[in-house]
């Protein structure tokens, strides 16, 4: 073996331990979908508190519905409101009931967030919030099922309400 050889070997052997890693790793991770969801549900209201909407939009599903209406194609409006607005959302009940693919969450939830330096907030009594597992990737090139929020109901006055208040 040349010493051309030789040091493609080594690069070659290290990825190949690395994806074989990651993958013994992924299968030897089974974490409970109850406690996915809600640390999904965590990690997208912390950083929508810290006005970080990237945070907020890997947690979206691509076909996000509010009360029934599509809101994809708006990620940059919906980025834009996290950045500005830095809501601060509190969901009381996080308990998600797990059928198959699909974990809702009903529960009352406040909004709070501050607009044009004036603080306002409401309570919304029942809002269902409804995660869904998709397909996604993790490392870019390893795909991987993610629960993702792909719907929120409630028949309380809406988010945006907020603002005319």
């Amino acid at each position: 073996m040349g010493i051309n050889a030789k040091t493609m070997l080594i690069p070659a052997v290290a990825i190949i331990l690395l994806i074989g890693g990651k993958f013994i790793m992924m299968s030897a991770n089974r974490t409970d979908d109850k406690v996915l969801v809600r640390q999904a549900l965590l990690d997208s209201i912390k950083a929508s508190r810290e006005g970080r909407p990237g945070g907020v939009m890997d947690k979206l599903s691509e076909h996000i519905k509010f009360n029934g209406q599509s809101e994809a194609g708006n990620e940059r409006d919906i980025a834009r409101y996290i950045r500005q607005s830095k809501p601060d959302i509190t969901v009381q009940n996080m308990d998600p009931e797990v059928s198959g693919d699909e974990a809702k969450i009903i529960s009352p939830v406040t909004v709070s967030m501050g607009l044009l330096g004036q603080s306002m907030g409401q309570t919304l009594k029942k809002v269902t919030i409804t995660f869904r597992r998709e397909d996604d990737h993790e490392w870019l090139i390893f795909p991987v099922k993610r629960w993702k929020l792909a719907e929120v109901e409630t028949t309380d006055a809406s988010v945006a309400d907020l603002a005319t208040q």
